[in-house]
């Protein structure tokens, strides 16, 4: 069986990252509105169905690819989760777009040929 390549190593983690993005963003929703109980209780579910989606892939990607390659890109969420929250007003600094820069670095350098090789 041929393993899958690095373009679907992404894709797997960019679509676990894009899941964190969708219940980040439910939860902001919900401590930005007013709580009724219909939706906190689909704020609920949305919740732990996604995860429960995010565990399943997760469970593919490692069955198929090793963690020193896949996890590190779960780093790509820092730039997203800052994006999320510029979008909701949130302040966002220049310290925090230094960070998310030199987090985007490191994570070039991990991924670069040289880095990869060990």
């Amino acid at each position: 069986m041929k393993k899958p390549g690095t373009p679907t190593l992404v894709a797997l983690v960019l679509s676990t990252i894009a899941i964190q993005l969708v219940v980040a963003a439910l939860l902001k929703e919900l401590a930005m509105r007013k709580a009724t109980h219909g939706w906190v209780g689909f704020v609920l579910v949305a919740a732990v169905a996604l995860n429960a989606l995010r565990f399943l892939v997760w469970g593919y990607t490692h069955r198929h690819y090793p963690l020193s390659r896949s996890y590190p890109l779960t780093a790509l969420f820092f730039p997203c989760i800052l994006l999320v929250s510029a979008w909701y007003g949130d302040p966002v600094g220049a310290m925090q777009i230094a960070g998310v820069g030199v987090i985007m670095l490191g994570l070039g350098l991990m991924n670069s040929e040289r880095g990869a090789d060990g």
